[in-house]
């Protein structure tokens, strides 16, 4: 009797592959960031009313997870692992959800340069004949177009600088610390610092826990400063870690902010994006109140005035 791998490999691969092309007025490294950059790919992956939050780990071994939440608010939930990636020219890794919906496939991404331009072909293999009838009957080439579309329309807010989130518009902010790189990077992690600054104007920080690598935790407590009312916690994981360079936070409501601390000649370039929940009046108000908190205790520990 012929096993499942044996009923597999008599079925060949064209047979049960999906197969996508479409040129983009962009150059590859572009692209190529629009798929490995997670707060990217979280705006374009997803199909037409879809929204997504994801994780990427571009290296083999590594997670590639899109979680997509339709507009019944049905969430459908798929997750593989890298086993190729070649910077700006392919990407190879495997995708499946839940129940094999999606059913599981290896999908293969390609990016060629046109002049300046890039063609883009995805290949996506099932296991079986059956599966990839199953995944044509999910709509995923409809899909895909939708997706493509999304994909063309970030593209082009890239090269014009005007990129816009998820959840709403992007806020960037930074401030130049009169402090070493590594010293702000200790008061931006360490929980005993941040509860001295991690809060607005007539706000304040009981307590901080942070774990500071890819996957761990944060909370952070927020309430009043006249304890007028508990307050709320400010929680989340960390997506991306590199220290004392960058940090990249998933905030529990889905948002994503990501900080980058830039030497420059001792002092320390602190630029902190961040997707938008309320007004940008509001945002702005209270994340630079925070880094002018930052700021002020930097000074304390530095010796330095800000």
């Amino acid at each position: 009797m012929a096993t499942t791998n044996d009923t597999r490999r008599s079925e060949p691969a064209s047979e049960r592959t999906v197969v996508t092309t479409r040129v983009f007025d962009a150059p590859r490294e572009v692209v190529f960031k629009a798929w490995t950059d997670p707060q990217q790919l979280a705006q374009w992956f997803p199909p037409k009313d879809f929204t997504g939050d994801c994780e990427v780990d571009p290296r083999p071994g590594g997670v590639f997870r899109v979680d997509m939440k339709g507009p019944d608010g049905v969430l459908f939930p798929g997750k593989g692992v890298f086993r190729e990636v070649v910077p700006n020219e392919r990407l190879v890794f495997t995708f499946a959800g839940p129940e094999k919906v999606p059913p599981p496939v290896l999908v293969t991404v390609l990016l060629e340069d046109q002049n300046g331009k890039t063609k883009l072909t995805i290949q996506q293999t099932t296991e079986t004949v059956a599966d990839y009838e199953a995944l044509l009957k999910l709509g995923v080439r409809e899909g895909l177009g939708q997706s493509f579309e999304k994909l063309d329309e970030l593209l082009r807010r890239v090269a014009t600088g005007s990129t816009v989130s998820v959840k709403g518009r992007i806020l960037t902010l930074s401030r130049v610390f009169d402090a070493p790189r590594e010293l702000v990077w200790t008061a931006y992690t360490d929980p005993k610092h941040i509860v001295k600054w991690m809060f607005a104007r007539d706000w304040e920080s009981p307590f901080a826990e942070t774990d500071v690598r890819s996957g761990g935790k944060f909370r952070i407590g927020m309430r009043p400063a006249d304890h007028s009312s508990e307050g709320f916690v400010f929680e989340g994981a960390y997506r991306e870690v590199v220290r004392p360079e960058r940090l990249v936070q998933a905030i529990a409501d889905g948002r994503v902010m990501t900080a980058t601390f830039a030497d420059m000649q001792g002092k320390t370039k602190l630029t902190l994006t961040v997707e938008m929940a309320e007004s940008e009046e509001q945002e702005r108000q209270g994340y630079s109140q925070i880094l002018e908190n930052l700021a002020k205790h930097v000074a304390t520990l530095s010796g330095r005035r800000q």
